[in-house]
This record gives C-alpha cells, sequence and structure tokens, in this order.
C-alpha cells in the first residue's frame, strides 16, 4: 500500500510538472506569435513614424529576450543564426565601446547609443524564422513604402510652386516622415526590390502574373518618380551601378537601353532637377558637394593624428575647428552648414561618410566593420545559388528575386554610406539589420528550400 501511495504522488508530481511545462512553452509560443506581430508592425513604422521605429525597436527586443529564457528557443536560435554573421555582428558593434572604455569613457563619444541598435539584427532573425514569415515581412515594408510613396505625391502637390522656384542652393526637398537623405536611400533600396521582383518573380497563372507585375511597375514608375523630384543626387550614383547589375542578371541586352534611357532623359528633365544633378561633376560650385570634401578631409587629419584609438568627441571638435581656421574655411562651413556649432556638436561632427565616422572615433576598431562588411556578408551573398540553379523555376523565382534584390540593395547601402553616416541614422540602421535578417535567412535555409523545390517537382 505504502508503495503504490508512494508510486501515485510520483506520478501526480509527473503530471503536475510535465502540465507546468507544457503552460511554459505555450506562453512562450505566445510571445514567439507577439513577436512576429510586432516584426510586421515595425516594417510599416520604417515608412510611417520614427517614433514608433524606436519604441516598437525596444518591444521587440524585450520580447526576444523573454523568449531566450526558455531553453528550446535558445536552440533553435543557435540553428536560425550562421555562426559568423553572429560572430561579425557580435565584433562590430562591442569594438565601439571597448575602444571607449579603454579611451575617456563611453560619454566621451557621441552617438554611441546608435550601435546597441544593431543588435535588433537579433529579433528580427529570431521572429521571423520561416519562408511564410519572411515573406509577409517584404509584403509589409511594401505596403508600408506604398503609403509612403503615396503620402510624398501629396506633398509634392502641394507644394509643387515652392519646390519649382529654388532660391540660391536653399533646395526644397521631397520627402515623408523621415530625415530628408534617410528617405531618399531607402526608396532606392525599395526601388531595387520592385524592379528586381519585375525581373525575376513569375506566376503560373498568366492573369494573376499580369496584374502582379502592373502592381509592380506602377510602383516603380512612383518610386522613381519621387526619387527624382526629391533631388538627392547621391540617388543617380548608387542606382545607376545596381540597376545595371540587375538588368546584367536578367539579360545583358537592356544595360544598352538603360544607359541610353539615362542620358535621354537627362535632357527632358525639369531644370529644377537637371541643375542640381550637374552637381555631381561640378561638385566645387556645389556647397553640398565641397562641405563633404572638406569634413572627409578633416576626418582624415583627424584619423592621422590618432589612428589607434580615434578621436574623442570634445577632442575632435577643438581639433577640426582649430584645422578649418588654418585653412581658412572655416567661415564658408559656418555660412553653409550652420548645424557647425559648439552647442550642437553631434551635427557638427557629422562626416557624411559612414566609413570615416567610425574610422575617426574608434581608429583601428575600424577592421571590425571592414570585417562585417566587406568579408562576412559578401561572402554569404556570393555563395547563394538561386539564380544559378533556378532563374528559369516558377516554385523558386521569388527567392531568386530576392537573392538579386538583397545583393543589389546591400551594394546600394554601401555606395550611400560613402556620403552619409548611415551607421549612426536609425531609420537606415534598421533598414540594413532588416536586409541583414533576410540575407541570414536565405543563406541558412538554401539547402532545405531547393530540397523542398526539387521535390514538388518530382511530385
Amino acid at each position: 500500500m505504502r508503495l503504490a501511495n508512494r508510486g501515485r504522488k510520483m506520478e501526480c508530481k509527473f503530471y503536475k510538472k510535465h502540465n507546468e511545462q507544457f503552460k511554459n512553452m505555450k506562453n512562450f509560443e505566445k510571445i514567439n506569435t507577439i513577436g512576429y506581430y510586432s516584426c510586421i508592425l515595425l516594417a510599416l513604422a520604417l515608412f510611417l513614424s520614427i517614433q514608433f521605429q524606436r519604441i516598437l525597436g525596444i518591444w521587440v527586443s524585450l520580447l526576444f529576450l523573454i523568449a531566450m529564457i526558455l531553453k528550446g528557443n535558445r536552440l533553435n536560435f543557435d540553428k536560425i543564426l550562421d555562426k559568423k554573421i553572429l560572430y561579425g555582428m557580435l565584433i562590430f558593434v562591442g569594438t565601439p565601446y571597448i575602444i571607449a572604455i579603454i579611451d575617456g569613457g563611453i560619454l566621451a563619444r557621441l552617438d554611441m547609443d546608435d550601435y546597441v541598435k544593431f543588435l535588433l539584427f537579433f529579433p528580427l532573425a529570431f521572429f521571423l524564422n520561416t519562408k511564410e514569415k519572411i515573406f509577409k515581412f517584404l509584403k509589409t515594408l511594401l505596403v508600408g513604402a506604398a503609403i509612403s510613396l503615396l503620402i510624398t505625391l501629396g506633398i509634392f502637390v502641394k507644394n509643387y510652386n515652392t519646390w519649382k522656384n529654388p532660391k540660391g542652393f536653399a533646395y526644397e526637398r521631397i520627402y515623408f516622415e523621415l530625415p530628408t537623405q534617410d528617405f531618399a536611400n531607402i526608396m532606392c533600396i525599395v526601388l531595387l526590390f520592385l524592379i528586381s521582383f519585375l525581373c525575376f518573380y513569375k506566376i503560373e497563372d498568366k492573369s494573376k502574373n499580369l496584374k502582379f507585375k502592373m502592381i509592380l511597375f506602377a510602383l516603380v514608375i512612383l518610386d522613381n518618380f519621387i526619387l527624382l523630384v526629391n533631388r538627392s543626387k547621391m540617388v543617380y550614383i548608387c542606382l545607376i551601378p545596381t540597376i545595371i547589375y540587375i538588368l546584367w542578371k536578367k539579360n545583358k541586352k537592356y544595360i544598352l537601353s538603360f544607359l541610353t534611357m539615362c542620358f535621354g532623359t537627362y535632357f527632358v528633365l525639369p531644370k529644377a532637377i537637371s541643375d542640381r544633378l550637374q552637381y555631381i561633376i561640378k561638385f566645387k560650385q556645389d556647397p553640398s558637394s565641397n562641405l563633404r570634401l572638406i569634413f572627409w578631409d578633416g576626418a582624415m587629419k583627424a584619423i592621422e593624428k590618432s589612428p589607434i584609438t580615434g578621436m574623442q568627441s570634445k577632442e575632435r571638435w577643438d581639433f577640426t575647428r582649430k584645422y578649418y581656421k588654418q585653412r581658412g574655411i572655416y567661415e564658408y562651413v559656418m555660412q553653409f552648414y550652420p548645424n557647425f556649432e559648439k552647442h550642437n556638436m553631434k551635427n557638427g561632427l557629422d562626416t557624411h561618410n559612414m566609413y570615416l565616422q567610425y574610422w575617426v572615433y574608434f581608429g583601428i576598431g575600424f577592421i571590425s566593420l571592414i570585417l562585417l562588411f566587406f568579408m562576412i556578408i559578401p561572402s554569404r551573398l556570393i555563395k547563394m545559388s538561386y539564380y544559378k540553379i533556378n532563374k528559369y523555376s516558377y516554385n523558386l523565382s521569388k527567392y531568386v528575386a530576392l537573392e538579386i534584390a538583397l545583393k543589389a540593395s546591400f551594394i546600394c547601402y554601401l555606395i550611400q554610406g560613402t556620403t552619409e553616416i548611415n551607421l549612426n541614422n536609425q531609420s537606415m540602421i534598421i533598414a540594413f539589420v532588416m536586409l541583414l535578417c533576410m540575407i541570414n535567412f536565405m543563406f541558412k535555409n538554401e539547402n532545405s528550400i531547393l530540397k523542398e523545390k526539387n521535390e514538388l517537382e518530382i511530385l
């Protein structure tokens, strides 16, 4: 009897423990679901609200930390992530803090909180862990971009007279919600995705395929128009080579037509746009372009003085001011870049180049940037083979389109970084970690996706 009672007690304890574990699993499944839908909202917020970007970024990160309490989630997360991307990201984010602690402390350098935002990559990679979730996330990004473009079109119509008649170098820039150059840069990436899916994504049903292509084509036209009236010079610098890359993958014959179209279009563009475009070549006549040359020169001089640990913000502020006065250009900088004032040191120390910005602040730590952006991520992109194996397959056409879009967009992002500090701009950081999340998914799941495609073809 005693043995029987003891057995029943142990059995009750086992079932009680099992039920508690089951309830915990259910609770964590809810957290994972909430995390996924929060990522979907973040996709909309990227285009529609800077405040919600910040709030949702923190919220998604907290949900991720809670989810990681469960061992099963940790094991799953370990399978989801490519190890080289994982370590490359941790080294890239950790290096600034190590350098700062060694040389003057974290408070001695501005923008230190920006690098923590790159860790948002990990929650995104965890919650967007299936092909269904990735493509729903992409659709949401498309919806957010379309809404933003339509609102921007309304702003352009409303402000047309001001836009048409600029006063000197005070150009009216057309954009919505995001900082003007971030808006242009992100819409360039959106355009590359649209063109890639227009070229490579195929639906077997001809009627559905035609409707889908018409929607994509309309969005390409709208996006291209908004980028033109935005008047960013970087748009042309980053888009021409990346669109050529997409066309080269589609059909090399299209490249000549594209270049001819670009050349011919220049002569029919409104004077308000063509006058701005000529400053890509006549950069000395354009304060916006000339200031960048000045800022890059000042950054290089600071790097020469402190190449190992970089410069603290106050030290660099004093050094840069003194250097500009020695060159006799301080008044010019103040005239055309009024943000260059002591009470606004953050803007005053903007090099307008993400590579120099990281290098001048963290010296030899610049190696971590090279490791992630020019070695690890490119190696993952190069190894993708959806296009090589399945460029004519209906089943995998969306993966081919996504592969080409990711490669073109990453090149675009690197080019954009030559004139803007994308590593310190919130919206550009979020856009980058979204790209990296998709790169990680495509690289890690290539074998299983190709295997699934082959099985479908056999059936």
